[in-house]
Parts: C-alpha cells; sequence; structure tokens
C-alpha cells in the first residue's frame, strides 16, 4: 500500500523533487527445460543485472509483452556463455501465467479481503485481461 500512495503522490503532479518510483523487476532464476537450467547460474547474473542498469537509465533494450518487459534479443550480453536457449528463456506460458494469477489472486481474497488497495486488484485484473488476449 506505501508504494501505490507513493505512486499516486508522485504521479499527481505534485512531484516538484523530481522523485521516481523504484524499478521493479522479476527474474526466473530457475527456469528448466529438458530437466536442467536454461540460465548458466549465479556467477552470470550480473549480465541480467546490467540489462536491468541500462534499461533503468532509459536504454531501447526492452519488448513490450502480456506480462511485461522483457529483454530485446541480444540485449542481455551473452559473449562467452556458449550455447543458450534464450528465446526458450524468455517463453511466455499462457497457462503457467494463467495458474500464477489464479494463485495471487487465492491470495488476495483469503489473506488481504478488506485491505488490497483496488488499484492493485485492477493491476491483477489487467494482467489477466492481457493474458486472454494471447
Amino acid at each position: 500500500k506505501q508504494w501505490y500512495q507513493r505512486r499516486v503522490a508522485i504521479t499527481a503532479g505534485g512531484n516538484k523533487e523530481g522523485l521516481s518510483l523504484p524499478k521493479v523487476y522479476f527474474v526466473n532464476w530457475f527456469r528448466k527445460q529438458d530437466g536442467k537450467f536454461i540460465w548458466p547460474g549465479f556467477g552470470e547474473n550480473c549480465r541480467v543485472l546490467e540489462w536491468i542498469f541500462n534499461r533503468a537509465k532509459g536504454a531501447d533494450t526492452a519488448v513490450e509483452t502480456p506480462i511485461g518487459v522483457l529483454p530485446k534479443p541480444g540485449a542481455i550480453n551473452t559473449e562467452g556463455l556458449g550455447p543458450l536457449d534464450m528465446k526458450s528463456l524468455f517463453d511466455i506460458n499462457k497457462s503457467d501465467w494463467e495458474a500464477e494469477y489464479d494463485a495471487v489472486q487465492k491470495y488476495f481474497n483469503e489473506q488481504l479481503p478488506q485491505d488490497l488497495p483496488p488499484a492493485i486488484q485492477q493491476e491483477l485484473n489487467s494482467l489477466r485481461s492481457r493474458l486472454s488476449d494471447m
């Protein structure tokens, strides 16, 4: 609720201090294909962080998707890593995301029935709508 209130204050036209919201990214380091991790591991995570930092500075390195922005092909430095299936790494599985939506909605219903800010529910509903359009 605090970050939502902060967003309202910043975007309501009263942002005279040049404040901005924090950048939030979701990373699944543990995605697997054929029983093996797709991403090479902990020592290479700095490559993804580099992409995040560049994105936060305004670099045009992302593409819009129903679940948010993902790296454009070639935007993550993979030099020296050997063969990586980047397509599978960033694949959006509709049924997986629908299950994620259902789990989050269940949590909200059970844990935050009266305390959930309407804007958070609206964002979740928006995700559901974008998923249904896939």
